[in-house]
C-alpha cells in the first residue's frame, strides 16, 4: 500500500458499514468479506468523494473489489 493514511481513513469508513466482524487488511473483499451491499458501497464511495474532494466514474466504481482497489483508486484519482 502506497499511503498508509488513505488506508486508514479507508478502513475507519468501511469498519463503520461492515457487518462482518474480521480485521481490515488491503486483500480484504468489501462486498464479499465485509458483506457491504450495493446501497452501502455507494454510500461510502460518496463519503470518500467529500473527503478527497474527487469524483468515481461509474466504470471504475463498479470494479473495485478489495480494499486495495479502493485505496489505489483514491491514490490516481487525487493525483490527477
Amino acid at each position: 500500500m502506497q499511503d498508509s493514511h488513505v488506508f486508514e481513513n479507508v478502513s475507519k469508513i468501511l469498519k463503520a458499514h461492515a457487518h462482518a466482524d474480521i480485521l481490515i487488511t488491503p486483500d480484504v473483499r468489501i462486498s464479499a468479506d465485509l458483506e457491504i451491499d450495493s446501497v452501502e458501497i455507494f454510500d461510502i464511495v460518496m463519503e470518500i468523494e467529500d473527503i478527497y474532494d474527487i469524483s468515481f466514474p461509474v466504470e471504475v466504481a463498479s470494479s473495485i473489489d478489495t480494499v486495495r482497489d479502493l485505496v489505489e483508486t483514491i491514490g490516481q484519482l487525487t493525483n490527477v
